[in-house]
């Protein structure tokens, strides 16, 4: 009768206890919350219409060299480029057309700024005062720039021209 009293006692702490340890839907950091990629889409500069390219490679220097980020070798009409999250004002983003052939250089500059997001997806960088220049213009031709802050990934923030 008392190891039944006990194992009912014991039984009760452990339930008390994982209820009281699971957690609020902070505890999970769904899309959209996360530091926000920059979304490149393709135009023609002659016409200004969209373009698909049929391949695009991407490259960006976060301060050790060159590193593949998009590597995409079928019909695509965007890609996300993830920018910096150091203190660095700016991100070099290399685009080609092929992976041994010419790639543009562009520099897109900004100021960060940190924002508290939950306990489970911590701090997320902003972008505000986005500036873009294209640097090399080969095979890149120009840069269409549509947004001066980058807060999240649904807006288009820069058209490259091709």
């Amino acid at each position: 009768m008392r190891s039944m009293k006990l194992l009912k006692t014991v039984f009760s702490l452990v339930m008390i206890l994982s209820l009281l340890s699971c957690g609020s839907d902070d505890d999970i950091c769904t899309s959209g919350e996360a530091t926000p990629r920059m979304k490149l889409k393709f135009k023609t500069q002659s016409t200004g219409k969209a373009k698909t390219l049929d391949s695009v490679f991407v490259y960006v220097d976060y301060g050790n060299g060159m590193i593949p980020v998009e590597e995409r070798k079928m019909a695509t009409d965007s890609v996300f480029v993830p920018l910096r999250v150091d203190e660095q004002p700016f991100t070099d983003v290399y685009v080609g057309l092929s992976k041994a052939g010419a790639k543009s250089k562009i520099r897109v500059s900004y100021v960060t700024k940190s924002e508290y997001v939950s306990p489970a997806c911590g701090i997320k960088k902003i972008y505000e005062n986005v500036t873009s220049a294209l640097t090399v213009p080969t095979p890149v031709l120009g840069l269409d720039q549509q947004q001066t802050q980058i807060t999240d990934e649904n807006k288009t923030h820069i058209f490259l021209l091709f």
